[in-house]
């Protein structure tokens, strides 16, 4: 079956088949603070919505999840408003318990200290968390603790057929810092 879904502002087509196993929903986590985490997000998410083990529509991205829908990347002041601040905080912490897992786009180059915090509640929790690099970037360093303390580190290329159901902890087995 095929659905859309409206994720930061575009629209995502969300593939789901009935296997008898239901996708499983994620906590995505992604950063948003350049063109090029942009356009990685927006690869992630159109590869994501590919996967057939995987929800859009019942998964938790923080962009698209904001207090009163307000998207901070049209509303930058919003994040000034220590009620904005506190009521996405809680959201996002609500979700992280309530997903069945994390998925986590993560520029080696461009680091998010938020998203390794994200990726850090996720392990704390005992929620398997697979990290997604790309494809050029799986040679550069990682920081111990992402490296470390995460289920899985896969590529991009390997999103949209990975099967999100059998996620089973692998070693990392690059460089770290």
């Amino acid at each position: 079956m095929e659905t859309t879904v409206k994720l930061a502002g575009k629209e995502y087509v969300d593939i789901t088949e009935n296997t008898g196993v239901s996708p499983v929903r994620a906590y995505i986590q992604c950063s948003w603070f350049s063109p090029e985490e942009i356009k990685f997000m927006e690869e992630g998410l159109t590869a994501l919505g590919q996967n057939k083990t995987v929800s859009l529509k019942y998964s938790h991205h923080p962009l698209s999840h904001q207090f009163h829908d307000i998207n901070v990347n049209e509303h930058p002041e919003v994040m000034d408003d220590l009620t904005w601040q506190q009521n996405t905080y809680q959201m996002d912490m609500h979700a992280m318990y309530g997903n069945d897992m994390g998925i986590g786009f993560f520029m080696p180059s461009k680091p998010d200290v938020g998203q390794a915090y994200e990726q850090g509640v996720l392990y704390a929790l005992h929620k398997p968390n697979v990290v997604v690099v790309p494809d050029d970037e799986v040679t550069i360093p990682l920081n111990l603790m992402v490296g470390c303390g995460n289920t899985q580190i896969i590529k991009m290329s390997e999103v949209a057929t990975f099967d999100f159901h059998d996620v089973i902890f692998k070693p990392y087995d690059g460089k770290v810092f």
